[in-house]
């Protein structure tokens, strides 16, 4: 009876044009710990947790349409063959998300972490720009710009709390002896030229013959460089600039085509984690081929299936101190090892969460980014 009175009522508003039966979306579903989990922050975990399901989607799975998508399977690990309903996974993830979130605010404050106007400052830019770019899908899922100024604030202090446990003067400091070894085994500073396999004005991609024949002309400059390479890194920048720079014209010749000058061309420096060598690297062999080389030796690889590249590694701490890339190795060696803690840490947390008012916020109303 009671049921059908406010039906009944709700009806009667709906005749008359008022407002006072619809159902309104929650403030907050509860917290994790002593970090308040407001309905934005719910629904960004769910959407990101959506996004995560539609990246394992098969090629004939349409993940814009989710309601279709949330009664599907998903493989979610390629090695094991592991497999998961859609909507189960949505929600598991999403939980992990506000564990980690949760996990990130609570470990920050227990550390005494606290973020610079700068920092602040940065997080609101970054939170604006999304907002510019993806408003309107952003604001049909119920998520604004308050929630991703707090998101943005949560991924500062995720980045923060690297220094704050592992940090000179952080909790479990690692030592320096420790990041030097990882910086000169893990990860490679190159100097390189990349060099496209196709003609950048008329796009015609270079043929296997072609493709062979570039891969020479620049295997004979490294050939050359190797030869007689210098013993300290600067020099060795150098002579590789001066032998490669100079067979650049040869090998873009071979697709009729000119070294540009507008500075895509220019011999470029980065220090490259072993896992990014491997995205980044995607030709076979060519990563082992990159760690491979001892420091100061140069070699000529296909990366991918659009570009080569020649390329010198050198010693990344000759002319340079440890302090200037302390916090690039420190998040390359502890980064996973931080993630894990604190998913872990945020599991242990005591949950209280309205599952009522998460009820209201159903994966079945996420309105997905259109594919085009």
């Amino acid at each position: 009876m009671k049921h059908k009175l406010l039906a009944l009522l709700c009806a009667a508003a709906l005749a008359f044009g008022l407002a006072g039966c619809v159902l309104s979306t929650p403030d907050t579903v509860g917290s994790i710990g002593n970090v308040e989990i407001s309905s934005g922050l719910y629904l960004l975990a769910q959407y990101n947790a959506y996004q995560s399901a539609a990246k394992l989607a098969s090629s004939d799975q349409d993940s814009t349409n989710v309601k279709s998508f949330l009664k599907e399977t998903i493989t979610t690990d390629a090695d094991s063959g592991e497999t998961a309903a859609v909507s189960d996974y949505v929600a598991q993830k999403t939980q992990e998300n506000l564990e980690l979130y949760a996990a990130v605010e609570t470990r920050f404050d227990e550390l005494g972490g606290q973020l610079t106007e700068a920092e602040e400052a940065q997080a609101d830019s970054y939170a604006s720009q999304l907002m510019d770019q993806y408003g309107d899908t952003y604001k049909a899922n119920g998520i604004g710009l308050e929630t991703l100024q707090r998101f943005e604030r949560i991924l500062l202090k995720s980045t923060d709390l690297l220094d704050l446990v592992y940090g000179t003067n952080g909790e479990t400091p690692v030592s320096d002896a420790d990041l030097t070894s990882h910086l000169e085994n893990k990860m490679y500073k190159l100097a390189y030229y990349s060099i496209p396999l196709y003609n950048s004005s008329t796009y015609a991609f270079a043929d296997d013959d072609q493709k062979d024949t570039m891969l020479r002309l620049a295997q004979a400059a490294v050939d050359s460089y190797n030869a007689s390479a210098p013993a300290d890194a600067v020099r060795q920048f150098t002579a590789f600039h001066e032998v490669s720079s100079a067979a650049l014209s040869g090998i873009y010749a071979v697709l009729d085509s000119t070294v540009p000058t507008d500075g895509t061309a220019s011999l470029q420096t980065e220090l490259l984690s072993s896992s990014t060598l491997d995205s980044a690297f995607s030709t076979e062999g060519s990563a082992d081929t990159i760690r491979s080389l001892s420091f100061g030796q140069a070699a000529a690889v296909q990366y991918s299936s659009l570009s080569m590249m020649l390329a010198v590694r050198l010693d990344p701490l000759d002319g340079a101190a440890l302090d200037d890339v302390r916090a690039q190795v420190l998040a390359d060696l502890k980064s996973d090892e931080l993630q894990d803690a604190l998913a872990a840490y945020g599991a242990s947390m005591q949950h209280s969460l309205d599952s009522s008012a998460m009820g209201k916020l159903p994966a079945q109303k996420i309105a997905a980014a259109s594919s085009n």
